[in-house]
């Protein structure tokens, strides 16, 4: 969901693992090395099952006035934070386009770690929009034959019949990533990144000596507060998702 006024619309894009590592293989990006699966809980023996190390993670949730509000407040209290130079950010100025948003926030920020063909459409974004603002970058994607007809094939996948291109849709992906050192959490329909803060290079696990802790979840110190705010913040809902970005194991 989310993005601005534009009249242009793409069909919403399932939280689905396969459908999505079928995407991104087929805009250049090979799963050979990382793949997205599905993260089924917080709970520490859920958490164990997914591989290591984990180097995004996307979440889908009901957007609400409540959340909107909540989002509000996060914002006010994180705006001063400092934003990496590194960081690759986009704007979404598409309707419905939130889960390729999500994505290209997930493969950009991790470019290094990826295989990704450079002659192919993902690498040619890319390389197009190295040096673009947030909102060019949008305005290219917007533009993009290649990326929009490959959004376009995996929204249709799914597992769930999709819904009219005309259809309101109150379901919102956004991404988690770390870049040198801090927690980003990257939304294209909010305008900017928010930086929540030191964590580790593997968004399941932290290191932080200052605390005299070895180890623990991330989730449970960085992720579990946020997660946990927006479910108490929507008791009834239960669309909630959490699909990582992971190393792959033979």
């Amino acid at each position: 969901m989310l993005g601005s006024r534009s009249e242009t619309r793409w069909l919403p894009l399932e939280s689905n693992p396969d459908v999505i590592n079928k995407y991104v293989n087929n805009i250049g990006v090979n799963t050979d090395r990382y793949e997205f699966v599905d993260i089924y809980g917080l709970d520490p023996e859920l958490l164990e099952m997914v591989p290591r190390p984990c180097i995004a993670v996307l979440l889908l949730f009901p957007v609400t006035k409540i959340y909107q509000e909540f989002r509000n407040e996060q914002i006010k209290k994180k705006k001063s934070a400092k934003v990496s130079s590194n960081l690759f950010y986009t704007k979404q100025t598409v309707q419905n386009a939130c889960g390729t948003v999500a994505l290209i926030h997930a493969l950009a920020n991790n470019k290094r770690a990826l295989n990704i063909d450079m002659k192919k459409a993902f690498g040619k974004y890319l390389k197009a929009t190295e040096t673009m603002s947030p909102e060019e970058s949008a305005e290219y994607l917007r533009t993009d034959d290649s990326i929009t007809n490959a959004h376009q094939d995996s929204a249709v996948e799914g597992q769930t019949e999709a819904p009219n291109i005309s259809e309101s849709v109150d379901l919102h992906f956004i991404t988690f990533v770390e870049k040198d050192g801090d927690l980003y959490e990257l939304d294209g329909g909010l305008g900017h990144p928010i930086n929540h803060g030191p964590c580790g290079d593997d968004l399941l696990v932290v290191k932080i000596s200052f605390l005299k802790l070895k180890f623990f979840n991330f989730f449970f110190k960085t992720f579990s507060s946020y997660f946990r705010n927006l479910i108490d913040l929507n008791p009834d809902e239960n669309r909630f998702n959490l699909i990582g970005l992971v190393a792959k194991n033979d």
